[in-house]
């Protein structure tokens, strides 16, 4: 039984090694070569048209997201020009109230000239 098993095994090798050189003889390898080269063609227009389009929908999408940060960041900056407005608006009170002081303050001590008239020696 092993012979026979054998003998079909080294028949099918046979077989299929016939059909391999009749292929291989009707087949011209310059037409296998351009049909390569076309497939291969074909086959780099249609990925650089997917990444064309990976491309248009990653900066669409870049866009947006740019632009909502720079929303987000416009109302952050505006949020914070109306506290420092506010805070200017009492340093600038704070000021004024103290400079009204030392006003006050110096028309009050202000020290006047001796009079020219006393100071006068007799010999």
């Amino acid at each position: 039984m092993n012979e026979g098993r054998k003998n079909r095994v080294i028949g099918k090798i046979n077989e299929i090694k016939s059909n391999i050189e009749t292929f291989i003889s009707d087949v011209n390898v310059n037409d296998l070569k351009s049909s390569f080269n076309l497939m291969v063609k074909d086959a780099q227009k249609d990925f650089h048209k997917l990444m064309e389009k990976d491309l248009e929908n990653l900066k669409k999408k870049l866009q947006t997201e740019k632009s909502e940060f720079e929303n987000k960041a416009k109302k952050f900056l505006d949020g914070h020009k109306k506290e420092l407005a506010v805070l200017q608006s009492k340093i600038d009170k704070l000021v004024k109230s103290t400079a009204k002081l030392k006003m006050s303050k110096g028309t009050t001590t202000t020290k006047q000239a001796p009079y020219a008239g006393t100071s006068k020696k007799k010999v």
